[in-house]
């Protein structure tokens, strides 16, 4: 057994702890608490690893990412419309190089690591990216992201998904992972699928019970498609193929949308959630859907800031993710958390680390294991150096990205039996 001692442990699910510890036996937390506490319940065989000043914390989790589209952080679509920025990423698809795109998600995989994410919601088109990530020392849950506005091909387009959910469910990688990936199916967004196709795949999910990771209330073309037909979105689906000439708009903002198709469980996870109505937040909270924010990413589109402080007040459990490579700079999730802060200055450091952490593994099913520093979870936590005489070294953590460490390559600190 060995114990890590730090000035500052946070262990998100309970107060932080001044001059803390906590034990850990192989990969499994075994205590946590006061330094001479955890020392005196691990015994005099107990190896002890001062790590100094420095803080502990949980492993990050990022609720939403698309590895798949990392080789586009070289040449990303224009910012700041939404539309201008969907069009040049429909364009950019459309030339993908393979070789270079599995290049660029393996090292965007590398760089979430070494900055702390621990496990991933990551959402996909193609079948390549789940087996990487399996590969990788991250866990999650790889949500296959189906869309089809038309709704006579919604049986068509799921039975297609269906199969290669089934060739992933083979792969060697996959199988070697175990219970750290899980392959789920997920709609990609009210205004991009059906209606039958939506209450397929909530159906399929809910039986499962497996989680829905949804796009919406990302942008303003969004909603007006939806309550009224209007807006850039109807030209888009003209240009793009063939329409659906039964098409109506639901007269719904797109919460209501998804909810009428069933897909709004304790399950989903509702990502952006930008332009919401109070009759929305209401919907959310009685549904118990997680929302996943992804603040970088709505400033670079231009789409404006979801409500957060009002959705956690209204105890509306809200994660935090990065988005992808095409809208956002990086993946730091620490990154993300500043600017959290930055566009949110009510939003407490507490609130800001519980987002990165616990509620994200609460929304990917994985707070069992991770998001907290609790006895019987692994320990997959990080290291922060901090500076002498910080008073709240977690606003600090907060308000700009810092140095971190994984826990088994901190370069500091000394380990004594």
């Amino acid at each position: 057994m060995r114990v890590y001692a730090a000035t500052r442990v946070f262990p998100v699910a309970r107060p932080p702890i001044h001059e803390g510890a906590v034990a850990v036996d192989g990969e499994t937390i075994v205590s946590v608490g006061p330094r001479a506490a955890v020392l005196a319940e691990a015994g005099p065989g107990a190896e002890l690893c001062d790590l100094g000043q420095a803080a502990l914390l949980p492993g990050l989790i990022n609720a939403h990412c698309h590895v798949e589209l990392s080789w586009m952080e070289q040449d990303p679509p224009p910012g700041g419309e939404y539309m201008a920025w969907l069009r040049g990423l429909l364009e950019r698809r459309a030339a993908e190089d393979p070789q270079l795109a599995r290049l660029a998600a393996q090292q965007a995989i590398d760089a979430m690591i070494d900055r702390g994410t621990v496990a991933l919601g990551d959402v996909s088109n193609g079948s390549w990216a789940a087996p990487m990530l399996a590969r990788s020392e991250l866990q999650g849950v790889a949500f296959h992201e189906i869309y089809g506005i038309y709704a006579g091909d919604a049986e068509r387009r799921i039975g297609e998904a269906i199969e290669r959910l089934e060739l992933l469910a083979g792969d060697p990688d996959l199988v070697a992972a175990g219970d750290r990936w899980r392959v789920v199916l997920t709609p990609h967004a009210p205004h991009t699928t059906s209606e039958p196709l939506l209450r397929a795949l909530a159906g399929r999910a809910a039986a499962a019970r497996e989680p829905l990771s949804v796009h919406v209330a990302e942008s303003e073309a969004e909603v007006a498609f939806l309550r009224d037909g209007s807006g850039p979105f109807p030209e888009l689906y003209r240009e793009i193929g063939p329409g659906d000439p039964g098409w109506q708009p639901s007269g719904l903002t797109p919460v209501e949308h998804l909810d009428r198709a069933g897909v709004l469980t304790p399950n989903s996870l509702a990502v952006h959630c930008v332009h919401l109505v109070h009759r929305d937040h209401t919907k959310l909270q009685a549904r118990g859907v997680s929302v996943v924010t992804c603040p970088r990413s709505n400033e670079r589109l231009g789409v404006g800031k979801a409500p957060i402080p009002e959705l956690l007040g209204e105890g509306i459990p809200v994660a935090l993710g990065t988005d992808s490579l095409a809208s956002a700079p990086d993946l730091d999730l620490l990154a993300e958390m500043a600017a959290l802060r930055r566009l949110h200055p009510r939003l407490t450091p507490p609130a800001v680390l519980r987002m990165a952490t616990l509620n994200g593994a609460a929304a990917l099913g994985l707070a069992d294991r991770l998001g907290s520093i609790e006895p019987g979870k692994l320990a997959r936590l990080l290291v922060v150096p901090l500076d002498p005489g910080d008073d709240d070294p977690l606003a600090s953590v907060c308000s700009e990205p810092a140095e971190v460490y994984p826990l088994e390559r901190a370069p500091f600190g000394a380990a004594t039996p």
